[in-house]
């Protein structure tokens, strides 16, 4: 499963818990989720406990209660959604790490059930840190932007030698772009991103994707596209909301009209959503200059037939940019007058 799935379904659950200030109930998932996990790590994995029939086992039904193993790779998932979804499940659950060039570079074994992590290197991969030097991460600390090289690696991009030169070294190392920690356990730990970039105006580094990761949990949101311009300090966004979170929140708020009303043009709503993107960015952390200081709301959904993403369902950041380059451009114009 793609983390995004399981950072909703995570954020469902607490958001209802926390809408009803059911602090309590809080509190009472996560002690289930600590129990479970503890049963789990001793090779229980029954769904049978007193925590599966109170709260686990009617989550578990809306995946028909057939799922055997859970498999979450291509992008971080948070340690809390993790343990949450292994206790839940209550059956295998890896974390992975790797990309479309080289299939899978890192994953759990069977027995680990550490969460946050993506495991050792799978048997025909040899990986190695590099160092960043812009970005302060230096192997020689047991961090820095992952390589890959072995025969699971692609050969190269179809008709883009100029590309494929810049992904793959003489050597034959894949160079991936993301930044990765070696655990005291010798595991990797996926933490940044150093391809697909932006350099603000004051020598700053933002990762775009790690924050519309951060983004997406707002129940708001549908899909999130952050983007950063060189000559200014801080950057922007443009969202497609959720419209069916949309309309329940408008009529349990008294805002019936805000559903209504085009979004698009709505400042209101551009507000409140705004608000709770940047409360999801407190909440996990992002400095100051990562966090946006405008969006824009749009009805246009990202797709792979409209060309805005991949097969693997990722931004094609270029087409994105390129078609709404006049949004971005507005936005800095209007928070700058």
């Amino acid at each position: 499963m793609v983390p995004r799935l399981l950072n909703k379904l995570y954020d469902r659950v607490m958001s209802e818990t926390h809408r009803h200030d059911y602090a309590s109930k809080s509190d009472f998932i996560k002690a289930a989720v600590q129990s479970k996990l503890g049963e789990i790590r001793k090779g229980n994995f029954s769904c049978d406990t007193v925590w599966d029939n109170q709260i686990f086992n009617r989550i578990r039904s809306m995946f028909g209660n057939k799922v055997e193993r859970v498999v979450a790779s291509s992008a971080p998932l948070a340690p809390e959604v993790a343990d949450f979804c292994r206790a839940m499940f209550s059956c295998i659950f890896i974390e992975g790490y790797g990309q479309t060039e080289c299939i899978m570079g890192c994953w759990q074994e069977l027995n680990d059930t550490q969460s946050g992590e993506t495991g050792i290197p799978t048997p025909v991969n040899h990986i190695k840190l590099i160092d960043i030097p812009e970005k302060d991460y230096f192997a020689r600390d047991r961090v820095g932007e992952i390589c890959i090289r072995s025969k699971a690696v692609f050969k190269g991009y179809l008709k883009d030698e100029a590309k494929t030169r810049a992904t793959i070294d003489d050597d034959g190392w894949l160079h991936t772009g993301d930044v990765g920690r070696w655990t005291v356990n010798n595991t990797m730990q996926i933490i940044d991103r150093n391809k697909n970039i932006y350099k603000l105006s004051q020598g700053e580094f933002i990762a775009p994707e790690k924050i519309e990761a951060i983004y997406e949990r707002s129940e708001f949101i549908s899909q999130v596209y952050v983007y950063g311009d060189s000559l200014q300090n801080f950057p922007v966004a443009i969202v497609v909301l959720d419209n069916e979170f949309i309309k329940k929140w408008a009529a349990a708020n008294g805002n019936g009209f805000i559903a209504l009303d085009a979004p698009e043009t709505n400042e209101e709503l551009h507000q409140i959503v705004l608000k709770d993107m940047i409360e999801h960015g407190k909440k996990r952390d992002l400095m100051p200059f990562e966090q946006i200081k405008a969006i824009a709301i749009i009805t246009e959904p990202f797709t792979v037939e409209n060309g805005l993403l991949t097969p693997t369902f990722k931004a094609r950041r270029f087409a994105v940019e390129k078609k709404y380059k006049p949004i971005f451009d507005k936005l800095y114009k209007t928070i700058n007058n």
